[in-house]
């Protein structure tokens, strides 16, 4: 068990790491984490999701298990999505071709063109930002007719990216271009615009309880999910022209604490196919410091995430819809997000079942995305999920999850 806990935290660590260093700075979802088959029915889950996934999505759906029921292990659910429809990256390495060029070209002759090329691909960023959002989960479920009980172990990662642009640095470099001012290389380093990324890692060991029982003729279920959360958080503010995704693996930028939260959910079965349920993630809201970057110290907030959610499930199909109540987690100077989402899925074989599903951010501040996905059984022992998310302005995403049964 603890030679597969370090495997999981190394496999953690390299995976978030690279996603910082690739998608976070290379530029949301409602629940903290990835379900492939609630995220394929467009991130619903709050009374749709399957007991084995209750850790993540609502803790009282562990109640909808039964003692004859096979324990569930995910091992694992990883998945990722970023939006960038800038192509943020490619455009911060341009900065830096151009003004080396421009640096090369003082005093021969050439610095007009060359600043006009920097001037062009900076402006080209300014007002851009990208986001993305990494996880990866373990669980393992244990069904019971009174008591079920879950061990979950769950990494989610949020990052953004963005160009803050000075107008003044432009007004410079239009000068160079059209002859009013001469440039000096001590000019160049007195520009102010930077380029700034910022990412959040949250793992989360957590023991999951739920109870269910009855009120008059109307089964119901609660659950908690009691869970310590390792929070790291990376600040990266430099000069535009310095940008380096290699330079967030050197520790300077990062910051890490510990903290303690719990999960809640309840839900209601008002008739064999109709069920509502609330789930509420992090109770206690928590506001983590960065690391303090050019008198820069952002907080990302762990915010009180509260869900209602319905769900109308048949032998064949399965309807659900999640709206949240709360905003999500996120960075305090972040657009604040508070998605809807809806979903089916319809189980064409014994073997296999489709999915699809829409997801909107009622704050108008993220982009639409449809998901689509197919599950594959093999008998009742194991169960294969993939993903895939779509959305406008270069918004894309995708899971693979692994569920095996004993």
């Amino acid at each position: 068990m603890l030679s597969g806990m370090m495997k999981y935290k190394l496999r953690t660590y390299y995976l978030i790491t690279a996603g910082v260093v690739v998608l976070a700075p290379y530029a949301s979802a409602s629940t903290n984490g990835f379900d492939a088959r609630s995220t394929a029915m467009g991130g619903v889950g709050v009374a749709s999701a399957h007991f084995g996934a209750a850790p993540l999505t609502n803790p009282a759906l562990l109640a909808t298990s039964r003692g004859e029921d096979r324990l569930s292990l995910i091992a694992p659910s990883i998945g990722a999505q970023a939006s960038d429809s800038a192509n943020l990256i490619d455009g911060f390495d341009d900065v830096t071709t151009a003004w080396d060029n421009l640096e090369n070209a003082l005093g021969s002759g050439n610095e007009a063109e060359a600043a006009g090329k920097l001037a062009e691909v900076v402006s080209g960023l300014a007002g851009e930002k990208a986001n993305a959002n990494l996880g990866l989960s373990m669980m393992l479920a244990v069904p019971d007719d009174s008591l079920p009980i879950a061990l979950s172990v769950n990494s989610w990662a949020k990052g953004h990216a963005r160009a803050l642009i000075s107008q003044a640095d432009l007004d410079y470099l239009d000068g160079v271009a059209n002859g009013t001012i001469i440039p000096g290389k001590d000019d160049l380093d007195k520009l102010t615009s930077r380029a700034e990324g910022m990412a959040a890692l949250v793992t989360e060991y957590g023991v999951s309880i739920a109870h269910p029982f009855s009120i008059g003729d109307t089964r119901v279920g609660v659950g908690i999910t009691p869970k310590i959360q390792r929070i790291e958080t990376w600040n990266y503010n430099v000069a535009i022209n310095n940008y380096d995704s290699s330079d967030l693996r050197d520790g300077n930028w990062q910051h890490q604490t510990m903290s303690a939260n719990i999960d809640a959910g309840f839900f209601a079965a008002l008739t064999p196919e109709w069920m509502v349920a609330l789930s509420a993630q992090n109770l206690f809201e928590n506001k983590v410091k960065t690391r303090e970057i050019n008198g820069y110290q952002p907080a990302f907030i762990i915010r009180p995430q509260v869900t209602a959610g319905t769900a109308w499930t048949t032998e064949r199909v399965t309807l659900s819809t999640d709206i949240d109540l709360t905003p999500v987690s996120d960075f305090q100077y972040a657009d604040k997000n508070q998605y809807a989402a809806f979903g089916g899925e319809f189980r064409a074989t014994d073997w296999m079942q489709l999915r699809a599903g829409y997801r909107v951010d009622m704050r108008g501040n993220d982009h639409r995305i449809v998901t689509g996905g197919v599950g594959l059984s093999a008998g009742e022992s194991m169960q294969f999920d993939l993903t895939a998310m779509a959305g406008r302005t270069r918004t894309l995403g995708g899971i693979a999850q692994f569920t095996f049964r004993f």
